[in-house]
């Protein structure tokens, strides 16, 4: 036996293999392997699904072989393609979603811009927008944020509009809890109809005297105080201007109380002004107090006021309402007492409270310019304002440089309430704007120019629209011309229409608040033949430049409670301006009415003087060979006057105008004939009289128009 089997344990006791060599250890390996594979096949055949023999071999024990063989390996190839073709088709679906693109657009735009933004052509651009259904656009036209953002939608962008927030200043959000704030002293506005007594009331509160400031009697300004109450509590009274021109003063002066006290005479109950005050208290949702004045006057009538202020809406307590009704007189004091005590008790309930400290803001009531620079009226609502602080009004700015109060006492700060003068504008801010604190000069720039820069957009806006709307009135009117030639209609049947005249003003005012109303006031006056036109308007003196711009353009200069200086004036009168000159109201529109009926075509009218019927022909021989009709007339109406002018009637209808030449009494020339008297009438180039023809003589009467 060979060494190597007998290493192997192949010994004489297993005689059957002796002599084979290696096969007797081969073929059993060989055989094990077949067997091996037959099983596992024999046991895949029934199950070509794959799944019952995976469950099978799971149940099994889990046993996974790692050669399971080419029906495995199929399965799992189809599976791997599967899985490549599916993300092969999301990459493919995600490449053809377009990209949302992200567009920052400012809050007006042209539709040029808008074009070039979101990289279109402009003609495209312009065929896109009329199918989106934008009419008459073109590219200069400006749109807002809001309709640039709609139409970049459309193009695949995500947009987000500059809504000014980060350059522009806001009021600081109202706190929630109010109860934790200060109190400040609430703000009374005194307001009524003209001559009512209302800065009489204020003069017995002050103990002042500012109705005998005033020109005519009316206040022409809002005039802002604190007034400390016997009680010891403050209260700020705004004094707003009765008279009708002054209804935005008045409106503004409602927007920034907290209590209305409505004067009413006692004497003449409730007028215009009345109602528009009641008006604009209800529209800010104001309490009020009713202050019947004038309870002194002999004609003074209590009842029938409180009876008119019932009809008109006003729930006063006699008549089981909430709203007081207090009876006053501001000459004798008579019933202020018992006013104060209830402007006291109302502002207690109210509870006006404010935070003292944050960014302060604050309303303007009156601006005008002064010897020691542009000056404005502020009433602090919130935070205060102190020295060298910098707010924004509108579009101007100030470095606070100079606080006043009412007294014109110069004061370190402003709490909430407090109405003060504030210098230092580097322009004047227009009244009713609102002031709002910035935290540095750079931030209120920054504000001053963001509303700028909208103000333009806003201008250039107007004027695009404007032009365009003149652009479609003119290509109707050519459309309409054009409609007519082709029906064959002449020019000559229509009847032309006249232009309307218009005469331009400069107004110059000493504070902006009456340079407001002045050229309200102007702009009402007319008609559909005059009209008038505010060419320029700004609080402050006449300037050479106004005098200058007057003559250039024909303008009338209307300087309202301001001074003008000599120079000025001679050179006016040079350029041949015009300057109005008042201190009330009243007169500014009585001369601006007179100035805009001198523009009036005047009224022509003919009187008749006398009649005349004609009875016969005669001819006359004047010269040898020159033979001239007169008319033999008997006057039946007025007379007849050498000279004057006459019509010839036939039938009723006017043949010839002229002029009597000659009246003949007999064989006398004569100058007039009366009334039932006979004549002869010779009348220059007419001699084709006729029997029953009339005469009419008449004078031409031109009469000066007045608005």
């Amino acid at each position: 036996m060979p060494k190597e089997l007998k290493d192997q344990g192949l010994s004489g006791s297993h005689p059957s293999h002796v002599g084979d060599d290696l096969t007797p250890y081969k073929i059993p390996s060989d055989t094990s392997s077949a067997k091996q594979k037959k099983s596992r096949f024999d046991e895949a055949l029934p199950a070509r699904d794959g799944k019952k023999s995976k469950k099978a071999k799971r149940q099994e024990g889990g046993r996974i072989k790692a050669d399971e063989g080419w029906e495995d390996d199929a399965d799992r190839w189809e599976e791997l393609q599967q899985r490549k073709r599916a993300k092969e088709a999301r990459k493919a679906a995600k490449a053809e979603k377009p990209e949302v693109i992200p567009i920052f657009l400012p809050e007006y735009i042209s539709a040029t811009d808008l074009a070039q933004a979101l990289k279109q052509s402009v003609n495209s651009f312009m065929s896109d927008m009329e199918e989106m259904g934008f009419e008459n656009i073109t590219g200069d036209t400006v749109m807002t944020g809001e309709t640039a953002a709609l139409v970049a939608m459309e193009y695949g962008f995500e947009p987000t509009v500059d809504d000014g927030s980060r350059r522009d200043l806001q009021p600081a959000p109202i706190p929630e809890d109010m109860s934790s704030l200060p109190s400040r002293p609430p703000v009374v506005t005194i307001m009524g109809h003209v001559d009512h007594g209302k800065t009489t009331l204020l003069d017995y509160l002050r103990k002042s005297s500012v109705a005998a400031q005033e020109h005519g009697g009316i206040t022409q300004h809002i005039g802002a105080f604190i007034v400390s109450m016997s009680t010891g509590k403050q209260i700020t009274f705004l004094d707003t201007p009765g008279h009708a021109a002054f209804l935005s003063m008045r409106q503004r002066g409602a927007n920034v109380t907290d209590i209305v006290v409505l004067v009413v005479a006692a004497d003449d109950s409730v007028k215009p002004q009345t109602l528009e005050a009641l008006k604009h208290a209800r529209a800010a949702k104001v309490p009020i107090i009713v202050a019947i004045n004038k309870i002194d006057k002999e004609d003074a009538r209590v009842d029938q006021v409180k009876a008119d202020l019932s009809r008109h809406g006003v729930e006063i307590e006699d008549y089981g309402g909430d709203v007081q009704v207090v009876c006053v007189s501001g000459k004798t004091g008579q019933g202020m007492d018992e006013l104060e005590e209830n402007i006291v008790t109302l502002s207690e309930i109210l509870d006006v409270r404010a935070e003292t400290d944050g960014m302060a803001d604050g309303w303007i009531l009156e601006s005008s310019v002064k010897q020691d620079g542009k000056a404005a009226t502020v009433l602090v609502k919130r935070g205060t304002l102190r020295l060298g602080d910098h707010v924004v009004a509108g579009k101007t700015w100030a470095r606070i440089r100079l606080l006043r109060n009412e007294a014109g006492v110069e004061i370190h700060e402003a709490p909430p309430g407090t109405p003060v003068e504030i210098l230092g504008w580097r322009e004047l801010p227009p009244a009713g704007e609102m002031v709002l604190q910035a935290h540095d000069e750079a931030k209120a720039k920054t504000a001053v120019e963001y509303r700028l820069e909208m103000a333009d957009r806003e201008a250039n806006s107007a004027n695009i629209a404007e032009q365009e709307q003149r652009q479609r009135e003119k290509a109707a009117a050519d459309a309409l011309a054009a409609e007519r030639a082709v029906l064959g209609e002449e020019a000559g049947d229509e009847v032309a229409v006249p232009g309307t005249l218009t005469q331009s003003f400069i107004v110059k005012a000493d504070v902006a608040g009456s340079v407001e109303a002045v050229a309200g006031s102007i702009l009402e006056q007319g008609n559909h033949e005059v009209q008038s036109k505010v060419l320029r308007s700004s609080a402050g003196q006449v300037t050479e430049y106004d005098v200058d711009l007057a003559a250039a353009s024909g303008s009338i200069i209307v300087n309202f409670n301001t001074a003008v200086p000599p120079h000025i004036k001679q050179r006016a009168d040079d350029a041949g301006v015009r300057i109005l000159d008042h201190t009330v109201i009243y007169h500014v529109v009585d001369d601006v009415r007179a100035a805009l009926g001198d523009l009036l075509p005047p009224l022509v009218t003919q009187r008749v003087q006398g009649e005349a019927d004609i009875l016969q022909v005669f001819p006359i021989n004047v010269t040898r060979r020159v033979v001239r009709n007169i008319a033999g007339c008997r006057v039946r109406n007025g007379s007849l006057k050498k000279g004057s002018k006459v019509k010839v009637l036939r039938k009723g209808r006017v043949i010839y105008e002229g002029v009597i030449d000659t009246i003949k009494h007999g064989k006398k020339d004569v100058q007039e004939m009366g009334k039932g008297t006979e004549c002869g009438i010779g009348l220059e180039d007419f001699e084709d009289f006729q029997e029953d023809d009339q005469l009419q003589t008449y004078e031409v009467i031109s009469e000066k128009r007045q608005l």
